[in-house]
């Protein structure tokens, strides 16, 4: 029983990448009854994964992989314990991520891997690549997490991408695992770059049908102010950008597209906040008034919960032109914040009276802040 440290926590050290690394190990010459026999738990359903109780860490014995069907599990596989290293990092995606270390510090690269890192390339490791439609989409995300080291993918690589594509292997991905990868790809700096690598291989199409019209906004640079954002900011910004597009009718349609993409249902709150907001913004920013300054307020939560309006400000924020129209909104909302039913205005009012005299009383504030 050999254990090795393999794929990512190895990439990104020799790209220089801060830590902490996110460690995956293979092993090799045993069994799932010795795995378990040794305190580690079955974690994979359809692959043979442990994890280490100790570290939550994720150990593998080491397999090879045949095509059997469609998609992302349409695979038969060998973990026995014959199976070498080399075997195993072979069905690999990416000679990058087929780099394996023995806990003697010795690195082991049957594949070149080391030599595509150096040399800023993205290359299939074999041709089994294009077995597994997935890897169209870690490709993409890969590109995005390692912009700004000038990768780019290899011809070779593309030729197989294409041939993906083509195939409509693609349409047998499930949303969940399709979504899983572009939550990964929200959490990098060049997400857009993500979608148009997508876009380019003319994979939107069949992964994300409803983001059609996403090539124009990616080409007129409308989500690059939100490269430093959260993932929740930065899947809204494609919404917002589509909505432009589209003459603002996606909100209306958010929760169809949530049960077909699969995002969480705080991706899409925070995205029905924005698109409710934007709408109010853009057509007041000329010259907003107390009401429309109230409608954003109540759009956002803001006097339940302030940290969402706060983000959601944060969100506007970001577009070019709009730091003074959003100042004049945050300060309106701290002009009224504080009024609540225990004033003495209050007393003698029941039901919708009660109602009725704070939101005008806020509103008063808010226009006082107008002013």
């Amino acid at each position: 029983m050999q254990i090795y440290l393999v794929g990512g926590a190895i990439r990104d050290r020799l790209l220089e990448l801060p830590a902490p690394y996110e460690c995956d190990w293979v092993v090799v010459g045993s069994s799932p009854e010795e795995m378990k026999s040794k305190g580690y738990i079955k974690v994979g359903k359809s692959f043979p994964v442990f994890v280490d109780p100790k570290t939550s860490e994720e150990y593998a014995l080491a397999r090879i992989e045949s095509k059997s069907g469609h998609g992302y599990h349409g695979f038969d596989f060998d973990a026995g314990p014959k199976i070498t290293l080399e075997e195993d990092l072979l069905r690999r995606d990416l000679t990058i991520n087929a780099i394996a270390e023995d806990d003697m510090g010795n690195i082991i690269d049957p594949y070149n891997g080391i030599a595509d890192i150096k040399n800023r390339v993205l290359r299939h490791v074999s041709d089994a690549f294009r077995d597994d439609p997935l890897r169209v989409l870690r490709v993409s995300r890969f590109m995005s997490k390692l912009n700004s080291f000038g990768f780019s993918i290899a011809d070779e690589t593309t030729k197989l991408i294409a041939e993906i594509v083509k195939s409509g292997e693609l349409d047998y991905l499930v949303p969940e695992r399709v979504w899983l990868e572009t939550e990964k790809a929200l959490q990098t700096e060049c997400f857009d770059l993500y979608f148009k690598i997508l876009f380019d291989y003319n994979a939107i199409a069949h992964i994300y049908p409803d983001l059609e019209g996403i090539d124009r906004a990616l080409c007129n640079s409308s989500l690059v102010p939100y490269r430093n954002a959260s993932p929740e900011m930065k899947l809204a910004s494609i919404f917002c950008a589509l909505d432009d597009l589209r003459g603002g009718n996606v909100i209306e349609q958010l929760d169809e597209i949530q049960s077909r993409i699969k995002f969480p249902n705080s991706f899409k709150f925070f995205t029905k906040t924005v698109l409710r907001t934007s709408k109010i913004i853009n057509d007041s920013k000329d010259s907003i008034s107390a009401n429309d300054i109230y409608q954003i307020l109540e759009a956002t939560d803001a006097f339940r919960n302030p940290e969402n309006f706060s983000i959601a400000m944060e969100f506007h924020n970001l577009v070019d032109g709009y730091d003074q129209i959003i100042k004049i909104i945050i300060d309106a909302f701290d002009s009224c914040k504080d009024i609540s039913y225990e004033e003495e205005s209050f007393k003698g009012l029941e039901g919708d009276a009660i109602k009725d005299k704070l939101v005008a009383m806020r509103i008063k504030k808010i226009d006082s802040s107008l002013k």
